[in-house]
């Protein structure tokens, strides 16, 4: 892990971060990603068509850029997934169906070391820079730049958003509105007013805790206008394969239009 990782120094500045979800598991889309820009990227485990053993590749792809930090999003709240991510040199963790504080709490331990976590030791790996010749630093690097973000989409999260939200080692709450809408009986309406103002409540609790609130999947400007005026300051911007597919079709349909094809 990089001695002060590029989100770790803006969310010290309270900086608002924009990112953007990693599924297509291609390591130079990755590198080309994070030289347009985005402060994170998710590699996400848990829909992306992504292996455990090549998370390396896309951390490497986003560390090139130096402004870019590769987040990962485990499938489960497992130590052992988690362990894998740091190690191989994620700069932090993205956990789906975080509940209560017990579930954030874990998270919490899973992605620190000693005495502040519980995560498996071990300086001979990528996070470690392969070596044992500065254990000592190594451990306070990691205890002090790991990010946990904890995807609440739940009722039972937003019920208990506040300690989640005030547990050491979570930094981000993410809501899943997808996820939250069927919870709350709108499946698939995520902007239906009583997603929105459920979520609303949920970052500003979470804003009162001095921590970073994001979710939704805004895809134009206004989109993300919408959620730094709620309040959240963690942007995860569209999607990889949608960016792409938007910018082509753009293309495509003009084509189509002006060349009267049908």
């Amino acid at each position: 892990m990089l001695e002060q990782t590029p989100i770790r120094k803006k969310m010290a500045a309270s900086q608002p971060l924009i990112g953007t979800w990693n599924t297509l598991a291609s390591p130079l889309l990755t590198e080309v990603m994070a030289k347009a820009g985005y402060d994170f990227q998710i590699i996400d485990l848990e829909h992306g068509p992504f292996v455990l053993d090549s998370v390396h590749q896309f951390v490497s792809a986003c560390e090139g850029t130096t402004q870019c930090s590769p987040l990962v999003r485990i499938p489960a709240n497992e130590d052992w997934m988690a362990l894998q991510a740091m190690d191989q040199g994620a700069h932090g963790v993205v956990v789906p169906h975080i509940q209560d504080q017990a579930s954030a709490a874990k998270l919490a331990r899973a992605i620190k070391y000693h005495p502040e976590g519980k995560r498996g030791f071990t300086p001979f790996s990528k996070a470690g820079g392969f070596t044992n010749r500065s254990t000592a630093s190594y451990v306070a690097t990691v205890n002090r730049e790991g990010v946990g973000v904890a995807i609440v989409e739940s009722r039972a999260g937003l019920d208990h958003v506040a300690e989640i939200a005030a547990q050491d080692g979570i930094d981000v709450i993410y809501f899943g509105a997808y996820d939250l809408s069927q919870d709350l009986g709108h499946p698939g309406d995520v902007r239906n007013p009583d997603v929105v103002a459920a979520i609303r409540r949920g970052v500003g609790v979470v804003t009162q805790q001095g921590k970073y609130a994001g979710g939704f999947v805004p895809q134009s400007p206004d989109d993300v206008k919408w959620l730094l005026d709620m309040g959240m300051r963690f942007i995860t911007y569209d999607v990889d394969c949608s960016t792409v597919f938007r910018s082509v079709s753009a293309v495509t349909d003009w084509f189509a239009n002006e060349t009267g094809r049908s």
